[in-house]
């Protein structure tokens, strides 16, 4: 059975890598976004449940859902307590997008996510792309969405900064300068050459992590 091609969607807070996940799935494909997936794992699995109680408080949940605010208010002013919370939610998200991508042949599976670059959650892609927006935009973008105040989105950019190095990584680029039309007119641009390079004979290993061993082997 021909696996399907994986493709992770990244970026930092208010780029607009949501704008281009929702433009994919209206071409067709098949869509993940972590955020979401996350959230419904915190609620419906009892163990993961319990380990965030564990690391947040008991006001991690009203009842069996979780409270967002408050674990946001929490992991973003400690650092420490999101690697903790990343470090027992990650594994299962992984998990779950694998078990997605593996139940369907041939296609495409996009899953946007902003830790794509900056954990080994990279190896499981064929293809990144990577979304970038100055800071400033970014911040204006959410705050007019009401998503987050000024001073949250500004630390919440600082957690999720990209090093030069990890921006290497990225297979394509896809460049947000605010102006809406122009980016999803860049954002169609962009899911054509996806269309082409999804459609390539690939290995059994996902293709970023054969690339990054065959490198080291040089």
């Amino acid at each position: 059975m021909k696996r399907c091609a994986r493709i992770g969607i990244t970026g930092k807070l208010g780029t607009g890598k949501s704008v281009l996940i929702r433009l994919m799935e209206e071409r067709g494909y098949t869509v993940l976004r972590t955020d979401e997936l996350a959230r419904e794992i915190m609620e419906r699995d009892a163990a993961l449940r319990k380990k965030l109680i564990e690391i947040l408080g008991p006001q991690t949940y009203n009842g069996e859902k979780l409270d967002r605010c408050f674990v946001a208010s929490r992991v973003f002013e400690d650092n420490t307590l999101l690697k903790k919370v990343e470090a027992v939610v990650h594994p299962a998200v992984t998990k779950e997008v694998e078990k997605v991508c593996a139940l369907q042949a041939g296609g495409a599976v996009a899953v946007e996510s902003a830790l794509v670059l900056r954990t080994r959650f990279r190896e499981i892609f064929d293809y990144i792309v990577l979304v970038e927006s100055p800071d400033a935009a970014s911040i204006e973008r959410v705050i007019k969405e009401g998503r987050l105040s000024a001073a949250d989105a500004k630390a919440r950019l600082r957690e999720q900064d990209i090093s030069e190095e990890d921006r290497a990584e990225a297979d394509l680029i896809l460049e947000n300068d605010g102006l809406k039309e122009a980016f999803e007119l860049k954002c169609q641009t962009m899911i054509d050459i996806l269309d082409a390079i999804a459609t390539r004979e690939l290995p059994e290993e996902p293709l970023h992590a054969k690339i990054k061993e065959d490198n080291n082997k040089k």
